[in-house]
């Protein structure tokens, strides 16, 4: 009986201690992307997912809308090199 409750216990043990390996991010390392879309002549800005959400924010403008923002962006051929 008592080999059974101390078996009981130490898979206890090793699952709360690997809990918080099963609730890591994916991708620790997410960064913002710049993408210019040249159909629409906007530039889209995706942010990484904010604590508390797994949605990604994408925010599309024109040139002259992020520049009202206070954003000067790059022209599409300086994007188009990296």
């Amino acid at each position: 009986m008592t080999s059974t409750i101390l078996k009981s216990l130490a898979l206890a043990t090793v699952l709360v201690a690997s809990a918080p390996a099963f609730a890591a991010p994916s991708d620790p390392q997410q960064k913002t992307v710049l993408k210019h879309d040249a159909k629409t002549g906007q530039y889209c800005l995706t942010e990484p997912a904010m604590t508390g959400t797994r949605i990604d924010r994408k925010t599309c403008r024109t040139s002259a809308q992020w520049s009202e923002a206070g954003l000067n962006m790059p022209k599409a051929t300086e994007l188009a090199q990296k």
